[in-house]
C-alpha cells in the first residue's frame, strides 16, 4: 500500500472513530451543554478532514473550499447555540 492510500485509510478510520464518539456522547453521559460543545468540535474536525482529504480542496484560493470551511464553522456554532438553549431550558 502506498503512502497516500495509507493516509486515506487512517483518515477514514479517524472519521469512523469520531462518529462512534459522537454516538457514545449522545447516550447522555454528560450535560447537554458539554455534549453539544463536544459534538460541535467533532463536526468541525470531521468537516475539515473531509475537505482536506476527500474533496481535494487544498488550494487556498478555492471559493468552494472557503464556502465549505464556512459551513463547518456555522454548523458547529448552531449546534452549540441549540445545546446551550436546551441546557438553559432544562
Amino acid at each position: 500500500m502506498d503512502r497516500q492510500a495509507r493516509r486515506v485509510t487512517w483518515v477514514w478510520l479517524g472519521l469512523v472513530a469520531l462518529t462512534l464518539g459522537s454516538a457514545w456522547l449522545g447516550e447522555g453521559l454528560a450535560s447537554t451543554g458539554v455534549t453539544a460543545g463536544l459534538v460541535a468540535l467533532i463536526v468541525a474536525v470531521k468537516g475539515q478532514l473531509v475537505i482536506r482529504h476527500y474533496m481535494g480542496l487544498t488550494g487556498s484560493g478555492s471559493r468552494l473550499r472557503r464556502l465549505m470551511c464556512l459551513y463547518f464553522v456555522v454548523v458547529p456554532l448552531l449546534i452549540v447555540l441549540v445545546g446551550g438553549a436546551a441546557a438553559a431550558l432544562s
